[in-house]
């Protein structure tokens, strides 16, 4: 992936190894700089950042638009000369826990050529869920027949709202939301189910709104069986279980 942008008379070159990265991945690549002038250019500092943009302020040149998570100091009083280009090599890991790419934030590598809070070049980065997640909503929709309506991140983690399979064990079922991350080889999931279910009150049936939610931590001894391969059949017992509280004994 690479980005170019042109300040005459420098032409500035943001080159990252890949295409896409999953939360946790290393990053790596190079700024390139190129003096197409016939004057030395002289930059006083030069510092390459991780971080966390915002599109709507990025686009008006908000202050706030960045969040940084990680920066480098490439030097300080750097001079390029006439027609000469200068490499410079960065590389990041991107947290287990990063933001993911959503249609309005997502993770960017930032550079700065001076002490200002905006960015002097940028290059978006395309950045997914963990390996972990995508297998784990495969089981859901292969095995238990749950289909993906939305994903997106919210507070550290991947949040994923599924439409339950048309059954009438969970016909009363209106939406189920799981929240995941994996940090440190522990697996995090939260459930929450949204219900319309029949309940006794004061003599008589009525059907009430009620939440169900269920927190969970696996390690990976449990959820894998050698390398990145799942332990299906360990997961699918331990989602059905979970899916199994969520059903009363009366349902619609």
């Amino acid at each position: 992936m690479k980005g170019t942008i042109f300040l005459k008379p420098l032409e500035y070159s943001i080159i990252a190894n890949g295409e896409r990265w999953r939360q946790g991945d290393k990053i790596n690549g190079c700024l390139r700089i190129k003096n197409h002038g016939s004057d030395n250019i002289e930059l006083n500092v030069l510092t390459f950042s991780l971080a966390l943009g915002y599109f709507k302020k990025i686009k008006i040149k908000d202050k706030k638009a960045w969040e940084v998570l990680a920066e480098i100091n490439l030097g300080e009083k750097i001079v390029i000369e006439a027609l000469e280009e200068k490499e410079f090599v960065w590389d990041f890991v991107l947290p287990e826990d990063c933001q993911i790419t959503e249609k309005d934030k997502s993770l960017f590598l930032v550079f700065k050529t001076n002490e200002e809070l905006w960015a002097t070049g940028q290059l978006e980065l395309v950045i997914e869920p963990k390996l972990v997640i995508n297998q784990l909503l495969e089981i859901f929709q292969n095995f238990l027949r749950f289909k993906i309506l939305q994903t997106k991140f919210s507070k550290g983690m991947v949040e994923i709202k599924l439409n339950p399979p048309s059954s009438r064990e969970l016909s009363h079922v209106e939406s189920f939301i799981l929240r995941v991350k994996e940090v440190d080889n522990i697996l995090d999931l939260e459930y929450t189910f949204n219900m319309l279910v029949f309940e006794t009150v004061a003599g008589n049936v009525m059907t009430q709104k009620k939440i169900k939610q269920v927190q969970q931590q696996l390690t990976s001894k449990q959820y894998y069986v050698y390398g990145n391969t799942l332990n299906q059949d360990f997961l699918i017992e331990t989602f059905s279980a979970v899916i199994k509280e969520a059903t009363p004994k009366f349902y619609m």
